[in-house]
C-alpha cells in the first residue's frame, strides 16, 4: 500500500500484515473466501459511474470495478493475489513488462507488488505513478444520462479565455526567492518569535514547521487560515487553507500545491507551488473578489496524493464540491534549464478543465510572458483528486513531462540553487492572471 512509503519499520510490518490478510482468498487456505475478481477498463468519458480508482486518459478514463462492463474499449479480468496488492501503474511505461505486471490497458499497467514493498522501490523508477487499487467503491452521480443526478460540474462552470479581458498582474520574483529559501531551509525563518531553520518537509515535525510558516505568512495578509486533519488508513496528515470571501459566498476557486517533501528540501518539489501559490495569494489580497479564493496545501502528495483526496472527498461528503468553480494546481514551478519558458497545463480533456487550460495559456499570451505551453496527461498530482467527482481542475507545471525534467526531483539536491527565478515569475503571473479573471469578473 501507498501508505507503507517512507514509514517506520514497525508501520511497514502492518502494512504487509494487511496485505497478507489481504489477500490471503487467493490462497490455498480451503477456509479462505473465494478471490474477488476486479475489471480493469478503458471507457469513454464519464460513463461508469461506481468504482474503486479512475484514471484518465486524453479520450477516455481507465477504470477498476467490481462488475464488468459490457462495452468497454478494452478490458481485462483480474483476481486478488496472495501477499501482493494489485497497483495501476501510470507511466511512463518501457515496452517490455514491468516487475509483476499482470496487464496494460488504456496505457495503464497493473502490476502486483510483494506485501511490505514500496511500489516505487519494487518499479524501480520515482518516475511511475502508482495508485493502489481501492477497496470500497467509490460513486460519482455526475455520469450523463443518468437519473436524478446533479448537472456535472462541466456544466455548472464554463471559462471564457478571452486575453482582451484578462487582468494584468504583476509578480516579484524577489519575493519568491526569498520566500522560497525560507520554505526550504536556505534561510531561516521567525516563527512565533522563535528562529528555525525548514530544512525538509518529510518528517511530521518538518510539515508542522511548515504549516506555521504558511498560517503566519497567509495571516499576515488577512486571508482566514485553518488547517484540516485527516486519516487515510494506517496514516495520517494535515491540509491547510487560507481563505478571503467573495462577495458570492457559494462560489469558491481553489489554488492549490502540496507542501510535503521527500524529506529533502524539496525547493522545486513542490516548494516552487506553495510560493506561487503564496505571490498570487499576495497580488490579489487587495482586490475585491466576485467569488471567494481558497489556497489549499496539500499534505502526503508524495505519499500517494492523500491529502487532496481525503479534502476531495471531504468536501463532496458535505456538498461543498459543488461551490468550486474549478482548481488550479501548481506542481514544481521554478525549473526551466535552457530558459525556453515551456510549460504545462495539463488538462487530460476532463469535463472543462480543458476551458480551464485555455483560460491559462490565454493568460499567458495576453502577459507577453514568454511561456509555451507543451502537451503532457497524467494523474500523478493532486488535480486528479477532484477529477474522480467530475471538478474541472488542471495542473500547472514546469516542462517536467517534456525534454526538460528537473535532474533532482526527489533528491536530496532539490535546492534553490537550482531554480530559475525569473522563468517561476513568468509562470506565476499567468496563473495569477487566469486566477485574477475568475475572481473578479
Amino acid at each position: 500500500m501507498a501508505i507503507c512509503r517512507n514509514r517506520s519499520s514497525a508501520v511497514a510490518a502492518l502494512c504487509a500484515a494487511f496485505a497478507l490478510v489481504s489477500t490471503s482468498c487467493a490462497s490455498g487456505d480451503p477456509g479462505a473466501p473465494a478471490a474477488e475478481e476486479i475489471h480493469v477498463s478503458h471507457v469513454g468519458k464519464d460513463t461508469v459511474s461506481a468504482f474503486l480508482n479512475r484514471l484518465a486518459t486524453e479520450t477516455g478514463q481507465v477504470v477498476v470495478t467490481r462488475a464488468s462492463i459490457d462495452d468497454a474499449w478494452q478490458s481485462v479480468t483480474l483476481k486478488e493475489e496472495r501477499g501482493a496488492s494489485l497497483y495501476l501503474v501510470e507511466g511512463p511505461l518501457p515496452s517490455a513488462a514491468l516487475p509483476g505486471e499482470r496487464a496494460r490497458v488504456g496505457g495503464i499497467a497493473v502490476v502486483a507488488v510483494p506485501a511490505g514493498r514500496d511500489a516505487h522501490d519494487w518499479l524501480g523508477s520515482v518516475r511511475h505513478h502508482a495508485e493502489p487499487i481501492g477497496e470500497r467503491e467509490l460513486f460519482v452521480s455526475r455520469a450523463p444520462g443518468r437519473q436524478g443526478t446533479r448537472a456535472p460540474a462541466g456544466e455548472r462552470a464554463r471559462f471564457d479565455g478571452d486575453a482582451a479581458e484578462i487582468p494584468a498582474i504583476h509578480i516579484d520574483a524577489e519575493f519568491l526567492e526569498a520566500r522560497l529559501k525560507e520554505l526550504s531551509g536556505a534561510a531561516p525563518v521567525t516563527i512565533d518569535g522563535r528562529r528555525a531553520v525548514i530544512r525538509e518537509r518529510g518528517s511530521d515535525n518538518g510539515r508542522s514547521l511548515a504549516r506555521a510558516w504558511m498560517r503566519q505568512q497567509y495571516e499576515a495578509l488577512g486571508f482566514t487560515v485553518e488547517e484540516h486533519a485527516y486519516q487515510s488508513g494506517w496514516s495520517q496528515g494535515v491540509n491547510l487553507t487560507a481563505d478571503k470571501a467573495g462577495a458570492d459566498p457559494s462560489r469558491v476557486l481553489i489554488l492549490s500545491a502540496h507542501y510535503d517533501s521527500m524529506s529533502n528540501a524539496g525547493a522545486d518539489d513542490d516548494g516552487s507551488g506553495i510560493v506561487s501559490s503564496l505571490a498570487i495569494a499576495r497580488a490579489l489580497k487587495d482586490a475585491k473578489l466576485s467569488i471567494g479564493l481558497r489556497v489549499v496545501a496539500f499534505d502526503q502528495e508524495e505519499d500517494g496524493l492523500l491529502g487532496s483526496r481525503a479534502y476531495a472527498s471531504q468536501l463532496s461528503r458535505s456538498g461543498q464540491l459543488d461551490q468550486v468553480v474549478g482548481v488550479l494546481d501548481l506542481e514544481m514551478t521554478g525549473y526551466d534549464s535552457n530558459d525556453d519558458g515551456q510549460y504545462h497545463v495539463i488538462h487530460c480533456n476532463e469535463n472543462t478543465s480543458s476551458d480551464l487550460a485555455a483560460l491559462v495559456e490565454g493568460a499567458a499570451a495576453s502577459g507577453k510572458l514568454g511561456l509555451t505551453r507543451v502537451d503532457a496527461c497524467t494523474n500523478r498530482s493532486d488535480h486528479s483528486a477532484f477529477w474522480r467527482y467530475g471538478t474541472p481542475a488542471v495542473a500547472v507545471s514546469q516542462n517536467f513531462f517534456g525534454d526538460d525534467g528537473n535532474p533532482c526531483y526527489h533528491q536530496s539536491c532539490d535546492r534553490v540553487d537550482q531554480l530559475n527565478w525569473d522563468y517561476m515569475r513568468r509562470l506565476t503571473e499567468a496563473v495569477a492572471r487566469a486566477a485574477a479573471k475568475l475572481l473578479t469578473e
